[in-house]
């Protein structure tokens, strides 16, 4: 991933060089996303989902949309259940539905 992924919000050029180039090789795109740090994860996720409402978005953009949540999903549930495990942590509590 290039550095300046970080840096405001993704524009559609800037998410179709990515989805032309490292995100269409042949990578595993668990590893890939998984080294990326929250910020650009974020910012590609939202890059992405602003893509994918456009009349005609870059092939693949859908597939990489999908693992992008798939990864932030699993990042936010390890930090749950780290903190809802850790005795020096907050004490998390069930809220009810309804």
């Amino acid at each position: 991933m290039p550095e300046d992924v970080a840096a405001g919000p993704m524009t559609d050029e800037e998410l179709c060089g990515l989805l032309d180039g490292c995100l269409n090789e042949a990578v595993d795109a668990a590893a890939t996303l998984a080294s990326v740090p929250d910020a650009e994860l974020a910012r590609l996720a939202d890059g992405l989902y602003r893509h994918l409402d456009t009349p005609s978005p870059a092939f693949g953009a859908r597939f990489w949309y999908v693992q992008v949540t798939e990864e932030l999903r699993l990042r936010h549930l390890g930090s749950s259940h780290s903190a809802a495990v850790d005795p020096a942590g907050p004490v998390v509590t069930e809220v009810p539905a309804g």
